[in-house]
């Protein structure tokens, strides 16, 4: 008796092993614009990558551009104080934890944005000391912030900085369109970036409290 001719199959052997030697897909991180990346990474980034970016602006600065008009800039500074005396009330004082993330972002954000542009002028020539950086704004708001009751704290914190903001912005605006070299507007935009995120989270506080 003739058996049936055994049929081979193309279909080529799976390995039990292939787990191991295959590494499974990675899945995909969210972009820097998803609505998945908090306000507090996009932060982290535009910071990061500015510091980086103004050191390198400031040594190729200092070296290569005749001395550039700074009196716009010291203004944008002594208003970062402002902002920045403004979050520590808000950060030791407020009961709100959004008022609390409000002052702590401002702070952040501020403090090294300052940092990057008094060392931008102090490479180019100008002197600066930290009596030279408060006003008497700065100072005539944080006594009317600290004299505000407590049940009141939390909005009358957020209105003063989004009007600190607002002005900010529209300083750097003035500042950006006035600066000649191309280094102090690398500068600018960079704290602009940074200020416009910081509005944008003042103006929802303000709509939750």
């Amino acid at each position: 008796m003739l058996m049936p001719p055994v049929q081979v199959s193309n279909k080529q052997t799976e390995n039990p092993y292939d787990f191991i030697v295959n590494e499974a897909p990675k899945p995909q991180k969210p972009s820097l614009l998803s609505n998945q990346t908090s306000f507090k990474q996009r932060l982290i980034v535009i910071l990061g990558g500015g510091i980086v970016l103004i050191i390198v602006i400031i040594i190729i600065a200092s070296i290569l551009s005749p001395k550039p008009k700074t009196a716009g800039l010291l203004s944008i500074a002594q208003q970062q104080s402002t902002l920045i005396t403004l979050a520590y009330l808000g950060e030791k004082t407020a009961a709100q934890q959004i008022t609390k993330d409000l002052a702590t972002n401002v702070s952040l954000s501020l403090t090294s944005g300052r940092l990057s542009l008094v060392t931008y002028l102090e490479a180019t020539g100008s002197k600066l000391t930290s009596a030279s950086l408060l006003t008497t704004q700065s100072i005539t708001l944080s006594t009317e912030l600290t004299a505000t009751p407590a049940n009141n704290f939390d909005s009358e914190y957020v209105q003063l900085t989004q009007t600190q903001l607002i002005n900010y912005v529209s300083a750097l605006k003035q500042v950006f369109s006035s600066s000649d070299p191309a280094s102090q507007k690398i500068i600018i935009s960079n704290l602009y970036a940074g200020a416009i995120l910081l509005l944008k989270q003042a103006n929802s506080a303000a709509a939750d409290l």
